[in-house]
């Protein structure tokens, strides 16, 4: 027999309840990030290696309590404990026995730039490696979904091991992200030109974070560029400009759209975001208030 469908209204509170409980789920989960750190660093080739093995780049990582998934491009083989299912699909069967102490930020740390965005329809952790961002990410579709998206990478940022990543958010009055600590606040796109980087850098020191280099990334990170609200067309023009690298590497994370962006996602009032080119679905835990968002982007 069919299930008669609830109505919208009430279908979406309770995706919503859902998504609340996986964003304290996940909040709870600290050593889940740490672990798959750990386990990333086998990629990293060392010593005599490290100079004539090609980086392997890692675009997006699924984690399951018994095996990683990894999405990759650039090297010749999977190195062991890893086995390749094909070209760009590695799968490392079981998690590291032991958590070391937490590394050193720099470059020797694994992916510095990777973010826990949510979870796949398996309930694996997905996350992504924002510093394969040639630029700017554009997240369109529902407005408050893909505000809770931006969010939930900005907390993937800054959540532990420390990744020492300049996270700047464009902020008019300063509401945005609130009880995140090592956020940069703004009140306009305009002022981070007017900052970028000195100043910026410096407020970022302050905060105990700093210039980091992404794997496999042939130029520095400066930092990522946040911004909740979707831009004006002038704000949109400026935005991709700093994302460009003469005017500044910064790498943006929008809710609506920057032209020219590497990487667009698409958000839908379900609470699910298409990753766009990493083939991924997965849902996202809430992050802005309820009510705080309506509309589309």
């Amino acid at each position: 027999m069919l299930r008669p469908r609830l109505p919208r209204g009430l279908a979406l509170a309770l995706r919503r309840r859902r998504r609340t409980a996986l964003a304290r789920r996940l909040a709870a989960d600290t050593r889940t990030p740490v672990v798959v750190r750990q386990a990333l660093r086998e990629l990293i080739p060392t010593g005599a290696e490290a100079g004539t093995e090609r980086p392997v780049r890692v675009y997006s990582v699924l984690a399951e309590p018994t095996k990683l998934l990894a999405s990759v491009s650039g090297a010749h083989q999977a190195p062991a404990p890893w086995t390749a299912l094909d070209t760009n699909r590695w799968e490392r069967a079981g998690l590291p026995a032991a958590v070391e102490a937490e590394p050193a930020a720099g470059p020797a740390l694994a992916l510095p730039h990777l973010a826990r965005v949510g979870v796949s329809d398996r309930g694996a952790q997905a996350m992504v490696d924002l510093g394969q961002i040639n630029g700017a990410l554009s997240i369109s579709g529902d407005l408050t979904v893909a505000q809770d998206t931006v969010a939930a990478l900005v907390r993937g940022l800054l959540e532990l091991p420390r990744q020492s990543t300049v996270v700047v958010s464009v902020d008019p009055s300063a509401s945005a992200l609130p009880g995140l600590n090592g956020l940069v606040r703004v009140r306009r796109v305009a002022e981070v030109r007017g900052k970028a980087p000195e100043e910026i850098l410096n407020s970022a020191e302050e905060l105990g974070v700093g210039l980091v280099r992404g794997a496999a990334r042939s130029s520095e990170v400066t930092g990522f560029l946040v911004l909740q609200d979707a831009p004006t067309a002038e704000e949109a023009r400026a935005l991709a400009d700093l994302s460009s690298p003469a005017g500044g590497g910064w790498i943006v994370l929008a809710v609506g759209d920057v032209p020219g962006s590497h990487w667009r996602w698409y958000a839908d009032s379900d609470g699910t975001v298409d990753l766009g080119v990493l083939g991924l679905r997965v849902i996202v835990p809430t992050q802005t208030p309820a009510g705080a968002g309506t509309g589309r982007v």
